[in-house]
C-alpha cells in the first residue's frame, strides 16, 4: 500500500511516499480501506519531535488519527461492524497511522459515517469534535446558560467546540481574527471578538468557562475574566501549566487539561449532532496524499479555517 513514511524527526519535507505492507489486524480490530484523513496539531508536533521524551517513535512512522473509509476486513472478537461499512475513527495505535490506503484500529474507536457527508468532511471530524465534546461536557461540565469563550475559534477543535456549546445552551463568545469573520457569520455566535483589533482580556466581560482550543493563552492572563467557579481549558498545556493546577486548588476558579480518548459512544454522539445539522464542518484545504509535505507547511501557519484534509483515494 501507498503511505506517507517519516524515518527521523524534521520539517514537512521529511517526508516519503513509500510502499509499505497492509497492517495486520488484532483481534478486536478493524482494517479500513482509507478515503480521506485529516491533519491535528499534534500529528505535525509528532513529526518534529516534541513528543520524543515521552512517546517516542519506532522509525519507519506513519503519522495521522483521523480517518474515514470502508471497513476491508475485521478481527476473530470484532462483532459490532461488517466488511464494507463506512466508518470513520481517530485511531488508536502509536502514533495513528492514518496517512496510508489501510489503516487498522480497534472496533470501539469507529462509528458508522454520518449520511449525506462526503469522506473529506468525515476525516475532519473525530479527534477535534471529541476532543471539543469530551473538554466542554466531562472536563468543564458546561451548562446550558453559561457564557463560554473560545479562543482559536476558527481552527480544527475550536469551530467544534464553538458549535457544541452553542447546541449546549450557552452564551458563546468566538476569539479569532477577521479572517474568518464569514465562517463566524455562518455560525453565528453570540459573540465574535477579532483578537487583532480588541484584546478581549481588557474587555469587562467575564465567563463561566474559557475554552484555549489554540493553546495561546494561559491561566494567569485569564484569571480575571473568569467569574468565580470558572473553569480555563487548555488543549496545550504549558510549561507553568502544573503550577496553574497547583495555584487553582485553593480558588474557586479551577485549570483543566485534556487529552482526548478514541470512544465509539462519544463519536457517535457527534454523528447525530451532524445529521442533526447542529454541527457544520468546514474545510481549510484538501492535498492529495503525495502532497503530505504542502499539507504539513499549510498546517503549521496557524492560519486555518477548520481543517486540513489529505485525499487518499476517490
Amino acid at each position: 500500500m501507498k503511505a506517507a513514511v517519516i524515518y527521523k524527526y524534521g520539517a514537512p519535507d521529511v517526508f516519503r511516499i513509500e510502499e509499505m505492507p497492509i497492517p495486520s489486524i488484532k483481534n478486536n480490530e478493524v482494517l479500513i480501506k482509507v478515503y480521506a484523513a485529516s491533519i491535528n496539531p499534534v500529528d505535525w508536533k509528532q513529526r518534529q519531535g516534541w513528543h520524543r521524551f515521552f512517546l517516542k517513535a519506532h522509525f519507519p512512522s506513519i503519522l495521522g488519527y483521523d480517518v474515514s473509509g470502508i471497513i476491508e476486513a475485521c478481527g476473530s472478537s470484532a462483532k459490532r461492524f461488517l466488511k464494507g461499512d463506512e466508518v470513520y475513527a481517530r485511531l488508536n495505535r502509536r502514533f495513528g497511522g492514518a496517512y496510508v490506503e489501510y489503516a487498522a484500529t480497534a472496533e470501539n474507536t469507529l462509528a458508522i459515517k454520518p449520511a449525506g457527508i462526503s469522506w473529506e468532511e468525515a476525516a475532519a471530524v473525530p479527534l477535534a469534535a471529541v476532543t471539543a465534546l469530551q473538554g466542554l461536557r466531562d472536563k468543564c461540565h458546561l451548562k446550558a446558560g453559561e457564557d463560554i469563550l473560545v479562543i482559536g475559534a476558527a481552527g480544527g477543535v475550536g469551530h467544534f467546540a464553538l458549535q457544541e456549546a452553542m447546541a449546549m445552551g450557552c452564551r458563546v463568545t468566538a476569539v479569532c481574527s477577521s479572517r474568518h469573520q464569514k465562517m463566524m457569520e455562518s455560525i453565528k455566535p453570540f459573540r465574535f471578538i477579532d483578537y487583532t483589533k480588541e484584546d478581549f482580556k481588557s474587555l469587562n466581560d467575564k465567563y463561566d468557562v474559557i475554552f484555549d482550543a489554540a493553546g495561546v493563552e494561559n491561566f494567569r492572563n485569564c484569571f480575571n475574566i473568569l467569574k468565580p467557579g470558572g473553569r480555563y481549558l487548555t488543549t496545550l498545556p504549558r510549561p507553568n501549566i502544573i503550577i496553574h493546577k497547583l495555584i487553582s486548588l485553593f480558588g474557586s476558579r479551577k485549570v483543566k487539561t485534556l487529552l482526548m480518548r478514541s470512544r465509539s459512544t462519544d463519536l457517535e454522539q457527534i454523528s447525530k449532532m451532524i445529521s442533526d445539522k447542529t454541527i457544520r464542518i468546514y474545510i481549510d484545504s484538501v492535498f492529495p496524499l503525495d502532497k503530505i509535505v504542502e499539507a504539513h507547511k499549510r498546517a503549521e501557519e496557524y492560519t486555518t479555517e477548520g481543517k486540513i484534509i489529505i485525499k487518499v483515494r476517490g
